[in-house]
């Protein structure tokens, strides 16, 4: 299934990792295979359950947000893109494991998360009904794929669940040939990003005793609903946290949008092409403070206040343009669910027998803001080892101090990038 912005999630079941690579231009890729089960293109949920497996997502998001912004630096991720790979995963966990990841991805009192998921997986890809057909919105691609080692059993039940409901095809790779193992996957993924995330592993990420690699991309692409003039963009200065200053490119436009400002926060919501998805900015007077406080439930309050406001707005943001590549198994274990990673993970939902751990989490992402629009792709690698998220009517808001993006779908509030800029 496919959307626009790219995101992708791969889960692998791996233990060591070699090094060279492979020119994928040569490659010919394994034939996709499905389980018994076929897709469910019209999974059906309630207005209640879009918001629970929203406010899943969200609270995940802010969780591993708080604890990827201990280093100062400026991010971006996909907190979507790492809960959908975490929830393919998740398929297959049993015991401790299971629950543990249950509360680490939000699933409590949730019986059917995966149907869940791909409603809302749905609702992020398909266009809004009030659009019409020669209307385009902002592009957006979800995929998902299970790359499995050939001749390595997985139970059928597993398989078809991830066939129903994340549309996730099964390609059969021999991981002892690492180089043209991580050349396919790294190519997938290159295709379903629109070659933003080329390289997320490295043939080190692999070797023969790799037995399974779960994949999701996501590729997102929106113009905003009332673009930026480029002829206004000039050099600004812009204000670190260490009080050092760098001229940037700022942009600079007068809209009617949501917006406030405050004795706490500066904040505005720019709306992308057909309303469906948006940026929310926000600029606290006191960065660290507002940081470490701010959780999903503030998230909810802030867009809450902001439906209230719709002021005209002077604006100043910079042009920016951000990467991050980084392995996530510290992180996600100190959330709660530190089983997966050793000896007592219980996958025994994969395969019958308690044969594989999670060895490694790895998420890269891009996002590139500019006068058109924006662009952002996301890829994360979950790597298995067998072994055991009133005011006047004109005000002008400056962003040229740290500030936290996030953009949102904004029928569900399902945050899918988000990060900060701290640092041109």
């Amino acid at each position: 299934m496919k959307t626009t912005r790219t995101i992708w999630t791969t889960i692998m079941i791996s233990i060591l990792l070699l090094t060279s690579c492979v020119p994928l231009t040569k490659l010919t890729g394994p034939k996709r295979v499905t389980g018994n089960l076929a897709y469910i293109e019209n999974p059906q949920a309630t207005p209640e359950e879009f918001a629970q497996i929203a406010s899943a997502n969200n609270q995940f998001a802010f969780s591993l947000y708080q604890q990827l912004s201990k280093a100062e630096n400026n991010l971006v991720f996909s907190p979507y893109s790492i809960h959908q790979a975490l929830t393919m995963t998740y398929a297959g966990a049993r015991t401790e494991t299971e629950a543990q990841m249950s509360d680490v991805l939000g699933f409590q009192g949730l019986e059917d998360p995966h149907r869940l998921i791909n409603a809302l997986n749905r609702k992020l890809v398909d266009k809004p009904a009030y659009l019409n057909k020669d209307y385009q919105p902002v592009e957006i691609n979800i995929a998902n794929a299970l790359w499995l080692q050939k001749d390595y059993p997985l139970k059928q039940d597993f398989v078809d669940l991830l066939s129903s409901n994340y549309d996730a095809g099964l390609y059969l790779l021999d991981f002892s040939k690492s180089n043209r193992a991580v050349a396919i996957i790294n190519n997938w993924v290159s295709d379903q990003t629109n070659n933003k995330i080329k390289d997320l592993l490295s043939p080190a990420n692999v070797n023969d005793t790799t037995r399974l690699v779960l994949t999701n991309a996501i590729y997102f692409n929106g113009a905003w609903l009332d673009k930026f003039r480029p002829e206004l963009t000039g050099s600004a200065p812009f204000f670190s946290l260490d009080g050092t200053q760098k001229n940037v490119d700022m942009m600079s436009g007068t809209f009617f949008v949501k917006a406030l400002v405050n004795d706490e926060l500066s904040a505005v919501i720019l709306p992308y092409y057909g309303r469906n998805y948006a940026m929310l900015l926000l600029m606290p007077e006191d960065f660290s403070a507002f940081q470490q406080g701010f959780n999903a439930d503030g998230f909810e309050k802030l867009l809450a206040d902001l439906q209230e406001t719709y002021p005209q707005v002077n604006l100043e943001m910079p042009k920016f343009k951000i990467e991050t590549h980084k392995s996530l198994a510290e992180q996600l274990e100190a959330l709660g669910m530190p089983n997966a990673f050793d000896f007592r993970a219980d996958f025994s939902g994969m395969t019958g027998s308690r044969d594989l751990i999670i060895d490694d989490v790895i998420h890269q992402a891009m996002i590139d803001v500019a006068e058109e629009g924006t662009e952002a792709a996301a890829a994360t690698a979950v790597l298995m080892a067998e072994g055991g998220v009133g005011m006047d009517s004109r005000i002008d808001i400056t962003f040229n101090r740290p500030f936290i993006y996030a953009i949102y779908n904004t029928e569900t509030n399902a945050i899918v990038f988000m990060g900060h800029f701290l640092n041109p």
